[in-house]
């Protein structure tokens, strides 16, 4: 009776039958071409969906079939594949930031041709191979990414440091802890933004956050300063 079912003309009917965790494969299977959008949109959503059809999935026509695809808890390696070789972009960037990604799909991330997806791996790679490629990328988006990834080394933050362009560095700032010569180093950044951003730090020692008190810029100037009261007032209570 459930195979009968997969062809009720009632989308209601089908919804629920994708939905079951319980339905054969086969079953299952059906449903990944289903006019239906709903129904599609339920069966990408069935823990019980096999890997099989999550790779059909992968191509749905509709975006909000193809981008549960790489969340789901029966991704294997040949639902990655056909994720990493879809033409969608933002597909394979969500695939890009999801953890514990095998070697062979962060390599074909590595060298997707969209700085998008490259900075999303960047940013949670736990691969230090990955990640020192990633952190010297021509692309300044990537580097962004690399420098808010806490898993990057101390002379890989201090590269960053001084990357020239001021994204890079304010990312940094907001992401990691510094050491003082870096700070004092960025305190004098040419960049405004990277100065407010260092303002704005937790991390941002009381010496530093003076330097910035200073600074020519009444932005940073203000923000430094409320900075040191939010810090103080803390300290107090």
């Amino acid at each position: 009776m459930i195979v009968r079912m997969v062809t009720d003309s009632s989308p209601s009917v089908r919804r629920a039958l994708a939905a079951r965790v319980d339905a054969p494969p086969e079953v299952l299977r059906a449903f990944a071409d289903d006019a239906d959008l709903k129904t599609r949109q339920v069966l990408v959503r069935n823990p019980a969906c096999p890997p099989e059809v999550l790779a059909l999935l992968a191509g749905d026509p509709h975006w909000s079939v193809r981008w549960d695809v790489p969340a789901h808890p029966a991704v294997d390696l040949a639902v990655r594949r056909a994720v990493a070789a879809s033409p969608d972009e933002d597909l394979r960037r969500l695939l890009a930031g999801t953890p514990g990604l095998d070697g062979e799909t962060s390599a074909a991330l590595l060298v997707d041709p969209s700085p998008a997806v490259r900075a999303e791996l960047a940013e949670h790679t736990t691969d230090p191979d990955v990640l020192a490629v990633l952190v010297a990328d021509g692309k300044a988006k990537v580097r962004a990414g690399a420098a808010q990834n806490r898993h990057t080394t101390p002379e890989q933050r201090r590269r960053l440091a001084r990357d020239p362009v001021a994204d890079v560095r304010a990312a940094l700032i907001i992401s990691a802890l510094l050491p003082d010569e870096d700070l004092r180093q960025l305190a004098h950044d040419r960049s405004v933004n990277v100065r407010w951003w260092l303002a704005t730090s937790h991390a941002t020692s009381d010496e530093i956050l003076e330097i910035l008190a200073r600074d020519p810029h009444p932005d940073v100037v203000n923000q430094a300063r409320m900075t040191s009261v939010a810090r103080n007032r803390r300290n107090k209570s």
